[in-house]
């Protein structure tokens, strides 16, 4: 006798086979994992499910992505990265790159901490191969023109364009046809699922790349990038996570309610995007009621520029280390924020330091949680 809790989840259809084309639970998990590619297809814009992937993490997925490019990076040819992105999208580039005889050349930042665009368009050239770009500072918040920045390298190089859209994902839209990248990763622990790594890959590169993989899995995409079993689980928790995003969209019209995905999720990301416009003007302006000056903030200050950033805040406090800050935080009133370089070492080269604060707002937080912020920032600094 099969044991019940074994028919429970038969039934329940959440049995874990490998993909196939023959028996119904086999078939079962190969439409599964479509309907999730399909999902993550229409939250970014891509054209077909066959170009989405899914890895252990978006740094395992740049790696993959990296390793795929290997023949493009020769000796005489470069490749341009910059110092806003996270290291995911550094490392990568320079260990193929180099090992292979290609140049790194590095974009710097701007004396305002945003991206140096004279720069950036400076150092691309004819034999430029690839140019990685962030849609978003991991520590900053600080947020790229994307669509005109690919168009301008687009016309003056046939280099491919890499984007790290893993801190842009929960705060703006992402509309690859409109973007123009060839490779965009995202995270689906950013987007408010479980750890797992997504690589867009257009289809239109799939004969520049050669991805690792065993001899017997299938040589097309999205096969081809996957090595192994895929985690259904961590699938699933993607899958419940956009389609938590598809019912913000629909609460906030509910007329397009019946309307495709895309136009849902474009829907869903906007208001969440004006929302969170609010509290980053909120939070600034209870910063400068703060009136402190042991309190510095990195990156973009000016309420006038608010559509530039997303909710997320660099910070310092004079006289504390950022440990010592994060400590005094969850021991005085439970509240966690981070510390460290946030995978942005260069930003803190840039400016001197090792560490920095930050504070991560979403849209499930209001004027509430930023009053709780200051009312524990200033037990800090004031008693």
């Amino acid at each position: 006798m099969v044991d019940s809790s074994l028919q429970a989840i038969s039934a329940s259809g959440f049995l874990n086979p490998m993909p196939g084309e023959i028996h119904p639970p086999e078939k079962q998990t190969a439409q599964y994992h479509k309907q999730v590619r399909q999902l993550v297809a229409d939250f970014i814009g891509a054209s077909q499910p066959d170009e989405i992937s899914f890895h252990f993490s978006t740094t395992n997925a740049l790696f993959n992505l990296a390793f795929s490019l290997r023949s493009i990076f020769k000796p005489g040819k470069n490749c341009l990265v910059t110092d806003l992105d996270h290291f995911a999208n550094i490392t990568p580039w320079e260990t193929i790159a180099s090992a292979q005889g290609a140049e790194i050349r590095r974009a710097r930042l701007s004396p305002d901490l945003s991206l140096d665009r004279v720069d950036l368009m400076n150092k691309i050239d004819e034999n430029t191969v690839l140019v990685a770009l962030t849609g978003a500072s991991n520590a900053l918040g600080t947020i790229l023109p994307l669509t005109d920045l690919i168009s301008e390298i687009k016309i003056k190089s046939q280099a491919l364009v890499v984007v790290d859209a893993v801190h842009l994902a929960p705060h703006s839209p992402i509309d690859i046809r409109e973007m123009g990248c060839d490779f965009l990763a995202l995270s689906g622990y950013k987007i408010f699922g479980p750890m797992l790594g997504i690589l867009f890959s257009r289809q239109e590169a799939k004969d520049r790349v050669f991805p690792y993989r065993v001899e017997t899995n299938k040589s097309l995409p999205p096969f081809c990038w996957e090595q192994g079993m895929l985690p259904n689980l961590n699938l699933a928790g993607l899958k419940g996570a956009l389609e938590y995003l598809l019912d913000i969209g629909r609460a906030v019209s509910p007329k397009d309610s019946s309307g495709n995905n895309r136009k849902i999720f474009r829907l869903a990301i906007e208001a969440i995007k004006k929302f969170e416009q609010n509290l980053s003007l909120y939070f600034l302006e209870r910063l400068k009621k703060t009136n402190s000056p042991r309190i510095k903030l990195y990156g973009i200050d000016n309420p006038a520029r608010i559509a530039g950033r997303t909710p997320t805040f660099a910070l310092e406090i004079a006289g504390l280390s950022p440990t010592e800050t994060k400590r005094l935080f969850w021991e005085k009133s439970r509240i966690i924020i981070a510390d460290g370089n946030h995978y942005s070492a260069v930003v803190m080269r840039h400016l001197k330091k090792e560490a920095l604060n930050r504070v991560s707002l979403a849209h499930y937080d209001g004027p509430d949680t930023i009053d709780a912020f200051f009312e524990a920032l200033e037990k800090i600094i004031f008693y």
